[in-house]
């Protein structure tokens, strides 16, 4: 039977910022479909079933004040960087980053504890980013709360963007000015690619500064530049752009909610 209890139950709502400037003039479809500049993308958990989870190991429950101890002493002993989404539209290897260990640990400890198996993307929007990472059923809260009431501190390094295909953590932005991640919810950048013209317009209206080197990237691989130094970008896909885009594409609803269901797992490769 599938769980039927609203939404309004769960008062942790997160939100991550959807402008996407300078775009819309290269898209007609994307133009008429795009959100107001003042319009966030509200990040609530799918109240949808899931599987049951099987291999919960749940470790020490973490706080803000014991995650620093408790994930530094995790990611020492467990130092995989290299995991596999898998999804029913193929497979995505994503690289962690070693420079952003605490994001790196909260997301090996999550796949470890089978949090993600079975969960869904509840956020896709074309030429923007897909989301998923969390779920309202009762199993999934269960395990949230025997895994501890927490969010991450900010590991934004310059040299990690949002470029296509990186791994990024929502946050709240609200009464948030540490910019702290959330615990579960990511976000996997598609973006668009920019024009000269365009990423000058991102940083005037952003008041961001962007190398020589990253425009070259925005401008051949894409990304979404507005949101460096707002996120923490803690891993960069290697293989499966293809699926990033087929997700993107899929038809949603009017809350950019997949009118398919497409679920997600992950395996650690090493």
């Amino acid at each position: 039977m599938k769980n039927t209890v609203s939404l309004k139950l769960n008062p942790i709502i997160y939100t991550l910022i959807i402008i996407l400037p300078f775009i819309s003039c290269q898209n007609p479809e994307l133009k008429n479909n795009l959100p107001k500049l003042d319009d966030p993308i509200v990040t609530t958990a799918p109240h949808k079933s899931t599987p049951p989870l099987k291999r919960t190991k749940i470790f020490v429950p973490l706080t803000n004040e014991n995650l620093k101890t408790e994930l530094t002493k995790f990611g020492s002993e467990n130092p995989e960087t290299l995991v596999l989404m898998k999804t029913p539209k193929g497979n995505i290897k994503i690289k962690l980053y070693e420079n952003t260990p605490l994001h790196r640990a909260n997301f090996i400890r999550l796949i470890k504890n089978d949090f993600y198996k079975g969960t869904m993307f509840y956020r896709v929007i074309n030429h923007f980013m897909i989301q998923g990472g969390d779920s309202d059923d009762w199993e999934r809260q269960n395990i949230k709360q025997k895994m501890g009431s927490y969010t991450l501190p900010a590991e934004i390094r310059k040299e990690n963007i949002h470029k296509k295909g990186a791994l990024s953590m929502a946050r709240e932005y609200e009464n948030n000015p540490e910019k702290r991640s959330v615990s579960f919810e990511f976000f996997i950048v598609q973006g668009t690619k920019y024009t000269e013209g365009e990423l000058l317009g991102a940083q005037q209206q952003y008041r961001l500064t962007i190398t020589a080197e990253n425009k070259i990237i925005y401008k051949t691989e894409g990304g979404t530049p507005h949101l460096d130094g707002q996120h923490t970008v803690f891993g960069q896909v290697i293989e499966g752009f293809e699926v990033i885009d087929t997700i993107a594409a899929t038809k949603v609803d009017e809350g950019n909610w997949p009118i398919e269901n497409i679920t997600l797992d992950f395996e650690i490769l090493k």
